[in-house]
């Protein structure tokens, strides 16, 4: 495992490392999140077929992925898939166990919490791929009948009409269901308040204590100044600038290390901050990609409930149904496609962001 987050550490940060001081040092705005996200999607799918062409051995023949299908593409992300997630959950534990004792409680609470978060997500994630593969069996035969000339629809096509009909929709299901990604979206907006909070109250102290310091120093400046210029009354002068500037030498080591703290923590919540927003903007992605195709199978049914009711009437309405339903299931195979694309991408966005918090965590300083 260390190896594994070794290796996948250097890919990653190797990219990235130039720019994060230029990252922590500037807030950000509603406009810089969003060239943020930009930026960050296109980076990590770049990197993913680097490391699909890693493990397949792939060479430089190799096809343009991004002008493939999403169909074309999905066993490449199935392969990548296998390791997830990264780094895993008592990894991040164990390594936060140990860093406990250095941080302040409620910052280290807010950076467990993160990683929680984000390993729920990855799990409600991989619950909804399965959703999909079921979902594609489940409606296979009926895809398979849809596909025969009209002269050749089997006796039975009614009968798994009415099956279909009859059918729960998948997306129904407690791991695919609109509410259960809407809980898992709202617990992301609340962690990402509370990490904006814990960062704006970290730059905020780092500010004051850079201030401080301009503070002592101009006052050391002054006060070495009257010594110098006021000859007459040097050695009280002495005494006095002694006096003061003992405890001032005294706390700079003590400064000197509570900047540095500081700091890191600063870093780990932006770092955190900015995966949390991403990982929100997916999640709303896919409860939308979800929403729709709940809709769709509901439209498909009804129309079906409405033809075999009627059936007994005339032919012409079953055949414009038909040509309907095989309308509708080209663009149903399509949209589940996109989803479980975009489900692997989600997987990807985590991975990175939970490799750049954990850079930072491991990070000895930052000065």
């Amino acid at each position: 495992m260390k190896v594994k987050f070794s290796m996948l550490s250097k890919k990653i940060f190797g990219a990235c490392g130039g720019s994060s001081r230029s990252r922590r040092e500037s807030p950000c705005t509603v406009d810089l999140r969003e060239e943020y996200a930009n930026a960050f999607r296109t980076e990590s799918y770049n990197e993913f077929w680097a490391r699909v062409l890693d493990l397949t051995g792939g060479n430089a023949a190799s096809p343009n992925y991004t002008e493939l299908t999403a169909a074309a593409r999905l066993p490449s992300y199935r392969l990548f898939v296998e390791h997830l997630l990264d780094p895993d959950q008592p990894t991040v534990n164990r390594i936060l166990a140990l860093a406990r004792t250095k941080y302040q409680s409620k910052n280290h609470s807010l950076i467990s919490d993160y990683f929680s978060e984000t390993a729920k997500a990855s799990l409600l994630c991989g619950l909804l791929l399965k959703d999909i593969e079921q979902t594609r069996q489940h409606y296979l035969p009926l895809k398979t009948t849809l596909n025969l000339p009209e002269n050749h629809l089997p006796d039975s096509f009614s009968d798994r009409l009415a099956e279909f009909a009859r059918t729960l929709n998948p997306f129904d299901s407690s791991a695919s269901s609109l509410s259960r990604f809407n809980s898992m979206q709202a617990s992301c907006i609340g962690l990402l308040k509370r990490l904006e909070v814990g960062r704006e109250k970290a730059r905020v102290k780092l500010r004051l204590i850079s201030r401080v310091k301009k503070a002592l120093a101009i006052f050391l400046v002054a006060v070495t100044t009257t010594v110098a210029v006021v000859g007459v009354f040097l050695a009280a002068h002495t005494l006095v600038f002694v006096f003061l500037a003992t405890p001032v030498l005294l706390l700079t080591p003590v400064r000197s290390i509570s900047t540095r703290v500081r700091a890191r923590v600063s870093a780990q919540l932006d770092a955190a901050t900015k995966g949390t927003y991403i990982l929100n903007r997916d999640l709303d992605t896919i409860s939308r990609l979800v929403a729709r195709l709940h809709n769709e199978l509901d439209h498909a049914q009804a129309m079906v409930r409405f033809f075999l009711e009627r059936c007994h009437e005339r032919l012409e309405p079953g055949q414009e149904v038909l040509r309907q339903l095989r309308k509708i299931g080209s663009s149903f195979s399509q949209q589940l496609d996109d989803l479980e694309e975009h489900l692997y991408l989600c997987f990807m966005t985590i991975n990175r962001a939970r490799s750049l918090v954990m850079k930072e965590v491991l990070e000895p300083s930052h000065c």
